[in-house]
């Protein structure tokens, strides 16, 4: 059994076999906070990260956004536990996101790096609720059997990118491209050429 304990975060985040660094972190972030304020057309105010690791995104969005709310949705007991708190993780899972209750949806949901370690019953349990948690837009990063792979290979799942665009737009999304999704009820208010 897997485990994502402080080795497994020092090993993979922050050692010499981490495959991307801070910088590129800054760059996703700024990218999903762009897109997702080019739709809503204001300024960022809620975000959602499921399976949020040790919450990384959540300082840099802080430094974006100061006034945004930030939820991290977590399994890892090691991470909630030292970075719960400070970061605003909660213990839990992508298949079980309906034991979770939130008031509204959030302007931006973020899964990044996540889906692609999962089953695939877990993945089509989740999706659903993930795609109403989507008020603007989200980033789901996803790595495919058609990407290199970088980094930690313990139950990576080999998936066609087909897999995930029919199982994302089952649930309700749209692609934007660069790892963005849409919910299919905010694409309609869109140009052509904004969506897929």
């Amino acid at each position: 059994m897997k485990s994502y304990d402080k080795a497994y975060f020092d090993r993979w985040y922050r050692g010499e076999d981490a495959p991307r660094g801070e910088e590129e972190l800054r760059r996703s972030v700024a990218l999903a906070v762009a897109v997702t304020e080019s739709i809503l057309n204001r300024d960022l105010r809620s975000v959602l990260d499921v399976g949020a690791g040790e919450g990384r995104w959540q300082p840099i969005l802080y430094e974006l956004r100061p006034q945004a709310s930030y939820i991290g949705i977590e399994p890892s007991p090691y991470s909630v536990e030292r970075f719960g708190e400070v970061r605003n993780l909660r213990q839990g899972s992508f298949e079980e996101l309906h034991l979770h209750t939130f008031d509204e949806p959030f302007d931006l949901v973020i899964c990044a790096d996540v889906l692609h370690y999962l089953p695939d019953e877990e993945v089509l349990a989740g999706m659903d609720e993930l795609a109403d948690l989507v008020g603007g837009a989200a980033f789901l990063e996803v790595f495919t059997d058609g990407d290199p792979v970088e980094g930690d290979r313990d139950g990576f799942h080999r998936r066609p990118a087909e897999w995930y665009r029919a199982s994302f737009e089952a649930a309700g999304l749209r692609p934007l491209g660069m790892q963005m999704w849409i919910h299919e009820e905010l694409a309609a208010d869109l140009d052509d050429m904004e969506v897929f």
